[in-house]
């Protein structure tokens, strides 16, 4: 008796992506998304920037707004990067939060088209929020929660403050002045506010230093000193 073979269908080929193409099709679209705005740009404008067919760009993206979230994506996975490559010489909490904050404006200022996508397109778009290109954007702004605990597990900052608090503090001052320079220009060099607004930062979370008493034994006159 003979078995039946059973029939097996070929599985469908996966079409290999060029790493280049896609990299061009999300510079091509941050040019833009960057002059345009999100409503003016289409798959057309983003195939003729990077140089493809419509047809290329929906291989590697499902829809205009999912080119829009990969810009993000890649910038701030490779910024991570960056930072993550020399955090680790850093030892002190509070230099860590002003490693972090220089990063953010050098960042912002050495992109300039990519920051006004980011800040002025993405901020706080729901749906870009609830992807997984967010993630690297969550990541890279843990890292101010993670210096301000580790600040209070080592006794130098307050710890009767919310860690998210904290952090959406410091990127508060961060982005509202980056707006600010976008729009109108002003702060003329962005990177150099990094003092002003770490100041800011450290005087509402560090702790206050408790004057310490010295007392020094003069035969019968003991006399106390209270260092301020």
């Amino acid at each position: 008796m003979n078995k039946k073979k059973t029939d097996r269908k070929n599985p469908k080929k996966v079409k290999k992506h060029n790493p280049q193409k896609k990299l061009n099709i999300i510079e091509g679209a941050l040019k833009v998304f960057g002059e345009k705005g999100y409503e003016e740009t289409t798959i057309s404008a983003i195939s003729k920037a990077a140089n493809i067919s419509d047809a290329t760009v929906y291989e590697y993206f499902s829809s205009k707004e999912d080119v829009l979230f990969s810009i993000s994506e890649l910038y701030t996975a490779r910024e991570n990067e960056r930072i993550s490559s020399i955090s680790h010489y850093i030892h002190s909490p509070r230099e860590k939060i002003r490693v972090i904050i220089q990063a953010y404006l050098e960042f912002y200022e050495n992109n300039r088209l990519y920051t006004s996508v980011a800040l002025l397109l993405l901020k706080g778009n729901r749906n870009f929020i609830k992807s997984e290109a967010y993630k690297p954007v969550k990541r890279s702004a843990s890292s101010i929660v993670e210096a301000f605990n580790e600040g209070v597990e080592k006794g130098l900052f307050r710890d009767n403050l919310d860690p998210y608090i904290v952090r959406n503090m410091v990127l508060g001052f961060i982005e509202h002045l980056t707006i600010q320079w976008l729009l109108l220009n002003r702060p003329q060099n962005l990177s150099e506010q990094r003092d002003m607004i770490f100041d800011m930062v450290i005087r509402a979370i560090e702790k206050e230093k408790k004057p310490q008493s010295i007392t020094i034994d003069s035969g019968s006159m003991d006399i106390t000193f209270k260092e301020e």
